[in-house]
């Protein structure tokens, strides 16, 4: 609760994020909602259930999504249908360890996304990730939400 407090701001939570997210899908339909609705069920999942609520790392990598995201990139799908433009360097003035995101066009940056969450996805198979030192699963979770908020913000602007 208290990385989105950061991010967000007091008296703020995931949930209005996730209300945005909802709003922006109810005006779409057919690949856009499909994929809209795969965010926001991976949104929900890190921002909800793992941040606040405390769900296991390891059962949230799992359910984790990417069916729609990875076929709509191989298929070249052109994602400035959903949302043209860059991502603004000040929605990153809370973040400033995704800087690097500034100027990425959606495509870019849901191939980040997809990258982060593959990774993700490796982990429990290549380590025991409640012993592992070196592998931190709880801040590549958090940064993951800090992803998502991100790309919230961009569709919602």
């Amino acid at each position: 609760m208290g990385l989105l407090r950061d991010i967000l701001g007091i008296g703020k939570d995931g949930g209005s994020l996730l209300r945005d997210l909802a709003a922006i899908r109810k005006k779409t339909r057919g690949d856009r909602n499909r994929l809209l609705s795969e965010i926001e069920f991976n949104a929900a999942l890190v921002l909800d259930h793992y941040l606040q609520k405390g769900a296991d790392e390891k059962k949230v990598i799992e359910k984790l999504r990417l069916e729609t995201l990875a076929r709509l990139i191989d298929e070249g799908f052109d994602f400035s249908a959903i949302r043209k433009g860059c991502v603004d360097a000040v929605l990153l003035k809370e973040m400033p360890m995704l800087r690097h995101y500034a100027g990425l066009d959606l495509e870019r940056f849901l191939k980040r996304i997809r990258f982060h969450i593959e990774q993700l996805k490796l982990l429990p198979d290549l380590y025991d990730i409640r012993k592992a030192e070196k592998v931190n699963v709880r801040v590549r979770l958090e940064n993951l939400g800090r992803r998502y908020i991100l790309l919230i913000r961009f569709l919602k602007t």
